[in-house]
Order: structure tokens, then sequence, then C-alpha cells
């Protein structure tokens, strides 16, 4: 089976500069005219995303199957979905990509609304449903509070977003969404991914996680690498890596008590792991915040 294209940034990138760790908006045509509009089938490892054709009409592309939306509509595309778009020269709309980790945090206590946005929806604008018109405004909302140069602008994004997640989940709620055919992988990813929020421990190993879910631990690296990308041992330290993010926000605990609390013992492993995966230190990566 060929394996999935995976990027950390919008097509053809792997990095993308992100507001508040939240939200990146681009035009839909800057990105179908940089590739010729046609961009191929590519996943993300942690991005959720909604496009908006406002105008013209694509072919979107998922795990093999196309299905052509015409404006004035909009689709999600959850993280580690296979999807490709094939668009004309007067496609014209945007690429909304959420940092998935964030929406997670945003949501915690909303485990309806994280599982139901998890699944792909195409909604096409109709006048007389206000659930989809008034997601299409807040969408549009969003758009503009990105663009401007506002004061609050972070606070209003953070805002927005939330709604924005709401009113595409009371739409999510009253539609059927697009199934695919690797739902088993997915099942044992998700289930993975469960077992390492609810252990929160640096220290339980790959063959041990394989072990809680009955299979083998090649069998949970072909279903990560499958669905992700990434081999076990990277799923793991990323998740780690994003949790040590939000502790290095609050600047009561120390980069120590940090490394204790994600049950890794060694505080100066914890610095060299965090800096190999970011690029900065813990220390750094404070200081971009506005602390030192």
């Amino acid at each position: 089976m060929r394996s999935k294209l995976f990027f950390k940034g919008i097509y053809g990138d792997n990095s993308i500069d992100m507001v508040r760790d939240i939200i990146h908006i681009t035009p839909m045509e800057i990105t179908g005219k940089r590739h010729e509009w046609y961009i191929k089938p590519h996943a993300h490892s942690d991005l959720f995303q909604i496009f908006v054709v406002e105008s013209g009409s694509l072919e979107l592309i998922i795990n093999g199957e196309s299905q052509i939306v015409e404006s004035v509509s909009f689709f999600s595309i959850p993280k580690n979905i296979s999807h490709g778009l094939r668009m004309n020269a007067d496609t014209k709309g945007w690429v909304i990509s959420l940092y998935d980790k964030s929406l997670e945090n945003m949501l915690k206590l909303d485990t309806d609304i994280i599982n139901k946005i998890d699944e792909i929806h195409i909604s096409k604008l109709d006048e007389e449903d206000k659930l989809i018109n008034d997601a299409l405004i807040t969408i549009r909302k969003c758009i503009e509070e990105y663009y401007s140069e506002l004061p609050g602008k972070q606070h209003a994004l953070q805002y927005l977003v939330g709604m924005m997640l709401l009113r595409l989940y009371r739409i999510f709620v009253t539609s059927s969404a697009v199934h695919l055919s690797d739902n088993k992988n997915k099942m044992y990813y998700r289930r993975f991914i469960q077992l390492i929020k609810e252990q929160k421990s640096f220290k339980i190993s790959v063959e041990d996680y394989a072990a809680r879910l009955a299979i083998s631990s090649g069998h949970l690296n072909r279903i990560c690498k499958d669905v992700s990308g990434l081999s076990p041992k990277d799923v793991v330290i990323n998740f780690f890596i994003d949790e040590a993010k939000i502790y290095l926000r609050n600047f009561d605990m120390s980069i120590a008590e940090i490394s204790y609390e994600l049950d890794i013992e060694d505080p100066a492993y914890f610095t060299r792991l965090f800096k190999k995966k970011t690029g900065l230190t813990p220390k750094e990566f404070r200081s971009q915040l506005g602390r030192k």
C-alpha cells in the first residue's frame, strides 16, 4: 500500500506560522496557483482544516475517491486524513488550518465536539438553513479578524475559533460524515493516543503500549506510520513536547518542575529533547512568550 505524504504546514511546506498557536488562514487561490491548481493527496499529523469555497468549484480527493464541491460551500478535513484538491483558475476561497493540540485544550471538557469534528463533513450554503448560515458568518468573521491589525486580535481570534467550532459541531450532529475506508487503523491509533493521555508518563515504552492494545509493537509501528507518518516513539515524544509547551506558559513552574510533571526525571535530558524537537530550549521558548 502506498504510504501517505505528510506535511507539517500548508501543502509543500513543513512549517506553518500560527496566530497564538491556534490558527493560520491562507487564500485558496494562492496555494492553487503555486501548484498549478492541483494539490496532490497528502495529510497533516497535527492540523484540523476547514476549506471555504467562495466561488467556482473544486474536486476533493479523499482516499482515492473524488467529489465535486461547488460554491458557496465549506468542508472540514481532520488530521491524518489523506486529501487532495483539483481546482480551476476561477476557484476562490480560503484554507483555515487549526492546530489540533490547541483545539483539544480549548475543548477538553467537550469530548462530544472533539469526536464529531474528527470526521469529514461537507456543507453547502442553504438560505433556509440557519445553522449553515451562522457557521459561514462566523467563519468569515474569523477570516476578517485574522487579516486585521486591530487591538486584541489574538484574543478575538481565540473567541471566534471557539464559536466557529461550536457552530460547525451543531451542523455536524445533524448531518452525515463522509465515511472512510481506513477506520480500523484509525481506531487503534485513537486508542493509542488515548492511552498516552491517560497514562501521561514518559517512562512507558512503546512495547508496553502495544501490549495494552493487544497487538505487537511492529503492528503498532505500521499503524502509526500509516495514520500519522510517525513512529510510535515520535507520537509519544510529540505528545509530551506539546504538553511541555502548555506548562511553559505557566511561568510559576520551573523548567525542572515541568520535567518532573511529565515524568522525565532528568531536566537536562528534557531540555535536550525539547530543543531537538523545537529548535529552542525551554528557556528560549519562554523568552519568545515574553518571559525569561
